[in-house]
């Protein structure tokens, strides 16, 4: 059982709980969880933001509460909004339910709050604390505070491979290098994100679903996240791979503006299936152009699914801000086999791309590290 120093640290641990329950829901929003105490200390409310233009953590949890609220407490994981969007400013409602403190976790980045809501409350005579658990509040927002700063999706790569960095056999042999609880993770993995990237060679290889599977209380029809496909020259024939099935799930191409299959982009859009043309570099999709179109889009998370080529470039462009990787116990041993990271440019072993682990476990036998690039500059300070 997790101590905590304060009060104000455990109830804010409960409203980070709270929250998690929203993952894969309320997308574009923030995770928020909310807890209620009344003026003699007692919990009288808690709750959630469940759905993206359903209520906030705020209004449930205060209606959960009603009267007791007066003279309470409030402690909230994210600053309340003080702004008109889907549903009303959590901060009128706040004021008038009479409660005397907020605590909150982090203050919120979106320019539309970041700071506005604490000084509506503050301007009622509320008082309002700040910077409790806050990292952790952060780290949960991850994908909402990366997406208000920058209106770029939060980009996640996983990858499968051995211990000794492989990812198939010269053959191109590599379904089920990892355990089946592994593969049941990434599903859970799945659920939270907007999109799924992988690419045409993937996409061969593997004739994946790049679905959400295997979790009980998924919503399928409402949340399967959408799958985006690079095919520089369309060259996947909709009529055979399980992707261009849009009953599934939503399926999008980016393909060449220069050069592509007509035929077969005429096939796709005739299955429901979105396509887009971007510069083509002559290595390839210019990737900073689909991450802007991703966002337009209303894409706020990505994660990768792919081989070596396209993990190794979104790195080489500082694409890519936190990785999954899986390794299964075995070695292949075999310099020729595909490796997990390849990229049109090779770094020197001093300047090549670092990275701070954050976490790590084992699943079934397998390892699974967490993990966050280190900004370059960071970097050269040490």
């Amino acid at each position: 059982m997790e101590l905590f120093e304060t009060l104000e640290e455990y109830y804010l641990a409960r409203c980070l709980e709270l929250a998690e329950r929203g993952k894969g829901h309320v997308s574009p929003n923030p995770l928020v969880g909310c807890v209620v105490v009344d003026a003699h200390g007692k919990k009288v409310g808690e709750g959630y933001h469940q759905k993206a233009g359903g209520p906030h953590a705020e209004v449930i949890a205060l209606e959960q509460a009603g009267e007791r609220a007066k003279g309470g407490t409030l402690y909230v994981n994210l600053e309340p909004c003080n702004h008109h969007g889907k549903t009303p400013p959590c901060t009128e409602k706040i004021i008038e339910s009479g409660i005397s403190r907020v605590i909150c976790g982090t203050l919120d980045p979106n320019p539309k709050v970041s700071g506005a809501g604490r000084d509506r409350l503050q301007n009622s005579r509320i008082s309002v604390r700040h910077g409790f658990l806050e990292e952790k509040c952060q780290r949960l927002n991850e994908v909402f505070f990366h997406w208000v700063k920058t209106l770029k999706p939060f980009v996640t790569l996983k990858m499968a491979m051995t211990l000794d960095g492989k990812i198939a056999s010269r053959q191109g042999q590599g379904e089920w290098i990892t355990s089946d609880f592994s593969r049941q993770y990434v599903h859970h993995l799945r659920s939270h994100y907007d999109a799924i990237l992988t690419t045409a060679s993937t996409v061969i290889a593997d004739d994946p679903k790049l679905t959400v599977r295997h979790i009980p209380d998924f919503e399928i029809k409402e949340k399967q996240p959408v799958r985006v496909i690079l095919d520089r020259l369309f060259s996947l024939n909709p009529s055979v791979y399980q992707v261009f099935d849009t009953q599934q799930a939503p399926t999008w191409v980016f393909t060449s503006k220069i050069r592509h299959n007509k035929d077969h982009a005429q096939r796709a859009r005739s299955k429901g299936v979105r396509i887009f043309e971007v510069d083509d570099t002559g290595l390839g999709l210019n990737l900073h152009e689909m991450m802007t179109i991703l966002s337009k889009e209303g894409i706020t998370s990505l994660m990768t699914e792919a081989g070596g080529r396209l993990s190794g470039n979104l790195i080489q462009h500082k694409l890519i801000h936190k990785t999954y990787l899986f390794y299964a116990p075995q070695v292949v041993g075999d310099s020729a086999a595909q490796s997990a990271f390849s990229s049109s440019a090779s770094f020197q072993l001093h300047h090549s791309p670092a990275f701070h682990i954050h976490n790590s476990c084992q699943l079934d036998g397998d390892i699974v590290v967490e993990a966050y690039p280190i900004p370059s500059k960071a970097l050269a300070r040490k």
